[in-house]
């Protein structure tokens, strides 16, 4: 079987007639009829039935015809994905971000990005630390945007942003007229407390309070911070927490203050070890360390 006369043969379904088809193929049209013949004698069977002039597809030419069709549509995807590399420009970028960075940082460094670079797809998907892992060790992911991993085998990261958690309360509560909050300030208080997931624990939080010999409570308890913030919210407990989910909360009444001790946490920019950095993943995390640096001057966030 010959690329030609597969493509003859489709040409014709497509057209009904010859006549058509080699116009498309820039050939005659006995020539057409002749690649219809060879591939014919090929397939040991029969593609059309002649009736009034007109060529009518069998059974079994319908049968073949979806086969090629998947056939050219692989075709068509890679010339497309040529095109791409030839532009230096990846078909989509796929990025995985936790929770508060795809609802805060992330979306406004794609859309700072998209105005430069309005050719440049975007899926972003919001995900767990362990889930983001997985897709970027699978190669099922662009870029991971999360807390900083420990060493994982089949990724790379960068650090992109050091920022300290924040207490975070309602409105109402008697603290929120202070301007910095301390370990002796939660003395009785209900803290939130966040569920660890994989290798990331926020033990350094409970071990600041711990070792100031504060007492406090600790029965409300998630491991997503837009949840907490919720909790928060209803003024059921106080959280020591990340700042970016922070801001739509805010029209339901939660305000944040700084912490002392700061609680530093890692953001990072992860990627599988053996993709290589197209000049537009290098372009987009250039904008993303930007974004970072001027999302919330209140946040006392260091970009690395």
């Amino acid at each position: 079987m010959k690329h030609r006369q597969v493509e003859a043969f489709r040409y014709v379904m497509q057209t009904g007639t010859t006549a058509q088809a080699a116009k498309l193929m820039s050939v005659t049209q006995p020539a057409v009829s002749r690649l219809i013949a060879d591939l014919e004698f090929h397939l040991e069977f029969k593609l059309f039935e002649r009736s009034k002039g007109r060529l009518h597809p069998t059974a079994e030419a319908t049968q073949f015809y979806s086969a090629v069709e998947r056939f050219f549509i692989g075709i068509d995807e890679l010339e497309h994905s040529a095109e791409q590399v030839r532009d230096r420009s990846p078909t989509s970028l796929r990025v995985y971000a936790t929770p508060a960075l795809s609802t805060s940082i992330v979306p406004k460094a794609i859309s700072r990005f998209r105005k430069l670079h309005a050719n440049v797809a975007f899926q972003l998907e919001t995900a767990s630390y362990t889930h983001i892992a997985l897709r970027l060790q699978t190669h099922q992911a662009s870029l991971g945007i999360t807390h900083a991993f420990p060493d994982l085998p089949g990724l790379t990261q960068q650090a992109f942003l050091q920022v300290p958690h924040v207490c975070a309360m309602h409105a109402s509560h008697p603290l929120s007229s202070k301007e910095i909050i301390t370990p002796q300030d939660l003395e009785g208080e209900n803290v939130l407390r966040i569920l660890p997931e994989g290798e990331v624990k926020w033990d350094a939080t409970t071990a600041v309070l711990e070792k100031s010999g504060v007492r406090f409570n600790s029965n409300i308890a998630t491991q997503s911070s837009h949840t907490g913030y919720a909790l928060i919210a209803e003024n059921l407990a106080i959280g020591l927490i990340e700042p970016f989910a922070a801001h739509p909360w805010r029209q339901n009444g939660v305000i944040t203050r700084p912490f002392r001790p700061r609680l530093d946490h890692t953001y990072v920019v992860a990627q599988p070890d053996i993709q290589a950095v197209s000049s537009m993943v290098s372009a987009f995390i250039d904008i993303l360390r930007e974004t970072a640096a001027t999302f919330d001057a209140d946040l006392g966030a260091a970009v690395l």
